[in-house]
C-alpha cells in the first residue's frame, strides 16, 4: 500500500499501520469539539489559522475534509488499522451528524451531486409513538401500488413493534395545504411563541457528573477513563441544549408568507421552507411544527375496516396553536 493512501493520523512503519500520536490527538479533539456544538467550518478556520497541517501537509482545511475525517470508520479501529476513538465516540458522532441532517434536510448521498431526497417528506415525518422518522412503503398488494409513509419500527425483524398511525402522500399534502391556508388567514398565529420547558438535568448527566467528580478525587485516576467520561458528559449536554431562535425564524416566516396568496395545490419549495417536522398521531391528528417552533394540527383518516374520518373539529381552532391537543 502505498504512503499517500494513509488516512490522517496513521503512518506505515516496518509493515505495520502506526498511530501519529500528535495527529490522533487532532482527530480526538475534532470528534470532541462536534459533539460539543463546534461547527466543521469553524474547525476548519481554526485549524487553518493555526497553521496545522492538513492531510497534504498544507495549513489550509475546509469542512469537508473534516468531514470526512469524522466518517472515516477506519478511526473506529479494525484489523488493519488501529483505534484512535472509540466505537462508541464514533457512533455517537456519526448519531449526531445523520440528526443535523435529517434536521436541516441535508442530503446524506455523497454521490447523489448535492441533490435532495427523492421526496419532500423524507425525515420530517415523525411518530408520535415512538418518536422514529416515518419511511415510505409502497404496497404492492394494492393493484395501484399505493405508497404509504409508515414508522421505520412498524415491522422490525418481521414483528409488528409500533403501532403507530398510517399516512400517505395525498393525505400530508392536503394537510400541508390546509395548515398554509389556515396561517394565511390569520397571520398572527405565528407569532405566538410556543411555551419552552427549562430543560431538566437527565438522569445520565447527573450520573456522569458524579463519575467524574469520582474520578477527579482519586489518585490513581485512569486518564483515559475520565476523557472518555468528559466527553459522554458533553454529548449528553449537547442532546439537552436548545437555541431559542423564534424571533429569527418567525421573521423568515413572515416574509414568506407576506405576499403569499391560498393555495391550492402542493408546494413543494414552500412545505420546506416552513416546516420542521409533522407529528403523526396514532388517534387521527397531525400536528405541524413551523420552522419557528409553533404548531398547527388537524387530522386525517385513520386506515383499518372502513376507516375513521375524523374530520374538521373545534380542535383544530388556530386560537392557540401551540397547545397540544392530546
Amino acid at each position: 500500500m502505498a504512503q499517500r493512501h494513509m488516512p490522517f493520523g496513521y503512518k506505515i512503519i516496518d509493515g505495520t499501520v502506526t498511530i501519529l500520536p500528535e495527529k490522533a490527538d487532532l482527530i480526538r479533539k475534532m470528534f470532541c469539539d462536534y459533539i460539543a456544538g463546534i461547527s466543521l467550518l469553524q474547525m476548519a478556520k481554526d485549524l487553518t489559522q493555526q497553521g496545522i497541517s492538513n492531510a497534504n501537509g498544507k495549513p489550509s482545511w475546509n469542512h469537508g475534509s473534516i468531514g470526512k475525517i469524522l466518517s472515516n470508520c477506519k478511526y473506529n479501529g479494525n484489523d488493519f488499522y488501529p483505534a484512535i476513538v472509540t466505537a462508541e465516540i464514533f457512533k455517537s458522532v456519526k448519531a449526531y451528524r445523520e440528526e443535523k441532517n435529517t434536521q436541516l434536510n441535508r442530503n446524506t448521498n455523497y454521490y447523489a451531486n448535492g441533490i435532495t431526497s427523492t421526496y419532500p417528506f423524507s425525515g420530517k415525518v415523525v411518530c408520535g409513538e415512538c418518536g422514529s422518522v416515518f419511511k415510505r412503503y409502497t404496497e404492492h398488494h394494492d393493484k395501484n401500488k399505493k405508497c404509504n409513509w409508515k414508522c421505520k419500527r412498524y415491522i422490525v425483524d418481521n414483528r409488528v413493534c409500533c403501532k403507530s398511525g398510517v399516512v400517505d402522500d395525498h393525505q400530508l399534502e392536503a394537510a400541508f395545504i390546509e395548515i398554509i391556508n389556515r396561517v394565511l388567514e390569520k397571520p398572527d398565529v405565528i407569532e405566538t411563541h410556543p411555551t419552552v420547558k427549562a430543560v431538566q438535568e437527565s438522569t445520565e448527566l447527573k450520573k456522569l457528573t458524579l463519575q467524574i467528580s469520582s474520578a477527579l478525587h482519586k489518585s490513581d485516576s485512569d486518564s483515559a477513563e475520565l476523557a472518555e467520561l468528559l466527553f459522554k458528559k458533553a454529548a449528553e449536554q449537547y442532546r439537552l441544549s436548545t437555541i431559542d431562535d423564534f424571533e429569527y425564524q418567525t421573521s423568515k416566516l413572515k416574509a414568506i408568507f407576506q405576499t403569499r396568496k391560498p393555495i391550492t395545490e402542493f408546494d413543494e419549495a414552500l412545505f420546506k421552507a416552513t416546516i420542521k417536522s409533522i407529528t403523526v398521531e396514532k388517534i387521527g391528528q397531525l400536528r405541524f411544527e413551523l420552522t419557528n417552533g409553533v404548531t398547527l394540527n388537524t387530522t386525517y383518516t385513520l386506515r383499518g375496516k372502513g376507516g375513521i374520518d375524523h374530520g374538521k373539529s373545534d380542535k383544530n381552532s388556530i386560537s392557540d396553536p401551540c397547545r397540544s391537543d392530546l
